[in-house]
């Protein structure tokens, strides 16, 4: 009787002294309430009664920061939505030196980026987007060091504006848009006449001018429901030559059938 309950309590030393930390944890030992190590993944042992074991999740972790109000530096209400991405570096620290560190970073970083988004103007806030999560990152960083954590980065998820504010950037995106209409229509009608000019000067050639005419004249008449009468000064006709003169009674004898 007595061997089997000295084999029991053996059983219960042993199954006590013994303890797993998974892949992803570190964990103190405490002794009297001191710790004296800290342990990576494996099975590892501890004096019962003696030691107790504070475990710490070494994975990546996030705090959502969701509405945050804040007021740019031309007083303009927003609400901004932010993440922040940290892990642990050091168990002991986080043990020791913080009781919710969770809270505490979500407490500090909804300050960090109050400050930071008062220091810009609204333009200028929505083109930094990029720039004011690395200020937020490292204002954090500073503080939660000590804390035995490191910030891996922040973002910026989303910013949302008043609904007037949206109005008026609705209206300035819409009268931007004719701006840039209307400067592309300039700058065609601009182009185009410099080559009109630049026609007109090679239609100082009086033949150029006439087989010009012609041309015209020959487009149009494919259209036989329309009747032409072309005008043309005898200068004209001495000068578009035989070869004219005949293309255009050409062109009157087609009209005079239909």
């Amino acid at each position: 009787m007595i061997n089997s309950i000295a084999i029991v309590v053996i059983v219960l030393i042993i199954a006590g002294s013994l303890f797993i930390v998974k892949q992803w944890e570190n964990a103190a030992v405490l002794r009297l309430g001191k710790i004296i190590k800290t342990v990576e993944p494996d099975l590892n042992f501890k004096i019962p009664i003696i030691d107790t074991i504070t475990k710490v999740d070494m994975r990546t972790q996030t705090v959502d920061l969701k509405g945050q109000s804040a007021i740019t530096a031309d007083n303009i209400s927003l609400s901004v939505d932010a993440v922040i991405f940290m892990t642990i570096e050091d168990p002991e620290k986080i043990i020791t030196q913080i009781v919710n560190y969770r809270d505490a970073v979500s407490k500090y970083a909804q300050t960090a980026i109050r400050n930071i988004i008062g220091q810009y103007n609204l333009d200028d806030l929505l083109e930094s987007r990029e720039e004011i999560a690395i200020k937020l990152k490292d204002e954090i960083d500073i503080l939660s060091k000590d804390w035995g954590i490191d910030i891996a980065r922040a973002g910026l998820q989303d910013i949302s504006l008043p609904k007037d504010m949206k109005r008026a950037f609705a209206v300035q995106a819409e009268a931007e848009r004719e701006s840039r209409a209307i400067l592309i229509k300039a700058e065609a009608e601009l182009q185009a006449s410099s080559k009109l000019a630049e026609a007109a000067m090679n239609m100082q050639d009086p033949n150029a001018m006439q087989l010009r005419i012609l041309s015209t004249v020959n487009d149009v008449s494919k259209d036989q429901s329309n009747t032409i009468i072309l005008a043309l000064p005898l200068e004209t006709l001495k000068a578009a030559g035989v070869q004219g003169v005949a293309s255009l009674s050409a062109i009157g004898s087609k009209k005079n059938t239909n």
